[in-house]
């Protein structure tokens, strides 16, 4: 290596060691970020039939399948990682300063994430994992769901890679084999049937009939098409209307990604206040979400010390109700219930002390009481 070279590195680790802890992440960040769009570039210059490419191909499609299959322990996952990369932003120059959030406007560090965004779908994860323990609570309540838990129980009891590939080719071949290619096959003995049939046995003159029909048709629309001076709003009228089928599902999606986000909304501002994710620093949600956290670590222990201690008593309980009875604990009372209660009572105790801009959130708090009061005197004036 050259003295230069020798040099400047020296240089620039003297550089880095003047900064922040916050200034080193962030430096750290911008260069995996880096490197990431370096390695996408390089992916994006490769041919589609380049065998990196058709790996890659492989690999994403046995990732969508197991993130499909297993998209509740996926979300989880999302969920905790998301909790650990927003606690470990604590530095004070971080928690100080207000949430960063796309709607806002700020700028999002490369593999850092939307703290609003997050803050807002935390309590509905608590929630989702706390109505799915409800719902497991009920069903195993009934015996006949007694078979469906053995099965899962045996599944990772005798867990082992050849039987989850195994898994993996049964259900490919459900897909492809016993789906698609029948469907394919079947469609096309159906077809090469009804061919043989309309030219044989003296039928000739049916499927005759029937393209000199379709042709005439077809020269019909193309007259009214053509000649016709509105046809343009009847041909985007037939494009809207096809556009609407192929799209419905899309649409659905949407529908239902509405309804979550404001359902997720609603349950955020019981649990937080849109006030606090507006003018609060983020050391208050730094705070709450770690109460939470201990709190939700304690009921984990909790019940593993319990059904331990049982089990080792021989007591007759049972277990099988006591981690979906713990997971509506963890999600529906201490991940919105607790939840809620930690974000008043810390408001209520540190007063202003987490507010960022005092004179923002005394104007919002006027106008919310002139508002509030507005609306009382509108219900009290008489209507005439």
């Amino acid at each position: 290596m050259a003295e230069s070279e020798k040099f400047e590195k020296k240089e620039a680790g003297d550089k880095e060691e003047e900064l922040t802890k916050a200034e080193k992440r962030t430096l750290r960040q911008e260069k995996r970020a880096e490197k990431r769009q370096k390695r996408e570039e390089r992916r994006k210059n490769r041919k589609k039939w380049h065998i990196l490419s058709i790996l890659r191909g492989i690999w994403l499609f046995f990732l969508y399948l197991f993130k499909f299959l297993y998209f509740p322990y996926v979300y989880a996952f999302w969920k905790i990682r998301d909790t650990f990369k927003f606690l470990g932003q604590n530095d004070p120059e971080d928690l100080e300063g207000d949430l960063i959030s796309e709607e806002d406007n700020d700028v999002i560090p490369e593999g850092y994430l939307d703290e609003k965004g997050f803050l807002r779908s935390l309590p509905m994860f608590y929630f989702i994992a706390g109505a799915l323990g409800g719902i497991l609570a009920i069903f195993l309540v009934f015996d006949f769901m007694q078979p469906v838990w053995d099965a899962i129980k045996n599944f990772f009891v005798n867990f082992d890679w050849a039987t989850f590939w195994a898994d993996i080719g049964n259900i490919l071949k459900i897909i492809f084999v016993d789906g698609i290619w029948f469907a394919i096959k079947t469609s096309a003995i159906w077809i090469g049937d009804g061919i043989v049939w309309l030219f044989t046995g003296g039928r000739f003159w049916i499927p005759l009939t029937v393209l000199i029909v379709i042709g005439v048709v077809i020269i019909i629309l193309a007259v009214i098409f053509s000649e016709v001076e509105f046809s343009g709003k009847i041909i985007q009228k037939i494009k809207a209307f096809f556009k609407s089928i192929f799209t419905f599902p899309r649409v659905i999606g949407r529908w239902l990604k509405k309804a979550y986000l404001w359902w997720q909304l609603m349950i955020s501002r019981f649990t937080f206040g849109e006030k606090k994710l507006k003018y609060f620093k983020k050391r208050f949600f730094y705070r709450v979400v770690i109460y939470s956290s201990v709190i939700t670590l304690w009921i984990i222990i909790s019940v593993f010390t319990t059904v331990l201690v049982t089990e080792l008593l021989g007591v007759d309980v049972r277990h099988q109700l006591v981690y979906p009875i713990g997971l509506v604990m963890i999600g529906i009372v201490n991940g919105v219930i607790i939840l809620a209660f930690l974000s008043w009572f810390v408001g209520i105790l540190s007063g202003e002390k987490y507010v960022v801009d005092l004179d923002a959130y005394h104007k919002y708090e006027e106008e919310k009481k002139k508002a509030k009061l507005e609306k009382k005197n509108k219900k009290k004036k008489p209507t005439t």
